[in-house]
């Protein structure tokens, strides 16, 4: 268990991190895109600087840890919709740049069979 406490927010962060860093780094189109999102979402942008801030100083294991308890917080927190629209929010956010990796892919796919949508 990690010591970081998930809300239904700081959740969507993780996976947006999870997502967004799967090649090793962060573009300028992800960044722009994950803002573009999140403001449309009329989600606080400041508790998600605070909470890519936690991650970035998280170990490899830890960061697989908070994963794993961002979807099962999701899976068990959200309404089908609320999870379809949380796959679809880290889809755009994976094809902002027109490429997807195979990491990135394979993290979506994840994502997509854990949340049942």
């Amino acid at each position: 268990m990690s010591t970081y406490s998930l809300t239904d927010e700081t959740s969507i962060d993780v996976l947006i991190f999870w997502i967004e860093s799967a090649d090793g780094s962060i573009s300028f189109a992800e960044q722009s895109a994950v803002k573009r999102v999140l403001e449309n979402m009329k989600y606080d942008l400041s508790t998600y600087h605070k909470t890519l801030s936690h991650l970035g100083s998280m170990s490899t294991e830890n960061l697989h840890t908070i994963v794993d308890e961002a979807l099962t917080h999701i899976k068990s927190n959200f309404s089908d919709e609320g999870k379809q629209l949380v796959y679809s929010l880290l889809d755009s956010i994976a094809h902002c740049d027109a490429k997807i990796s195979d990491t990135e892919q394979k993290k979506l796919n994840r994502i997509k069979s854990e949340l049942g949508v």
